[in-house]
């Protein structure tokens, strides 16, 4: 397996983080890593698929666990996006909080460090099928004290473009 993330995944995060985040926020504050643990907690979800996640292509699926069986380094000037894409250390987004991120405090700490930006994303790799043209992957967003989400979005490339085929919510606080 290719041990990099390729130009393929990074235009469909390009994509995908223009499709999510439509404020007027000045940047976007991205864990410089792709993030695997809900991937991995729940292996089972995505290995055995049930009800949103029933109908998708057994191949991407497979594929999907596979890249997102550890974490991969991102690299901002790959990621095409109509904002600038500021990438932050998990210790970096560690510290911006003035503890553990769950007090309207440690928000406020957070926006301190990144002002102007509308909270903290992770993505995680992105799985194809066979053909190239129907891929997913997971984009968790945190943005204040109980407002974050994680969110599953399938993907169809069509004459060469992508376009969300669908979200499957995954969890929210």
């Amino acid at each position: 397996m290719d041990e990099l993330i390729t130009t393929k995944e990074y235009e469909l995060l390009g994509f995908l983080l223009d499709y999510t985040d439509d404020s007027d926020s000045d940047y976007i504050v991205l864990q410089s890593e792709t993030d695997n643990g809900f991937i991995m907690e729940n292996t089972e979800y995505f290995s055995s698929p049930e009800d949103d996640l029933a109908g998708l292509d057994a191949g991407m699926l497979a594929d999907f666990v596979q890249k997102n069986k550890k974490n991969y380094m991102l690299s901002a000037n790959l990621l095409k996006t109509e904002k600038t894409v500021k990438l932050a250390t998990p210790l970096d987004l560690e510290k911006a909080f003035d503890g553990d991120g769950t007090s309207a405090t440690g928000w406020e700490a957070f926006y301190k460090k990144f002002p102007g930006a509308t909270g903290e994303t992770l993505v995680s790799r992105a799985g194809f099928n066979k053909t190239g043209t129907e891929a997913m992957v997971c984009l968790f967003g945190m943005h204040d004290y109980l407002c974050a989400e994680g969110n599953l979005y399938i993907f169809k490339k069509e004459n060469g473009n992508w376009g969300l085929n669908n979200i499957v919510w995954l969890w929210s606080a």
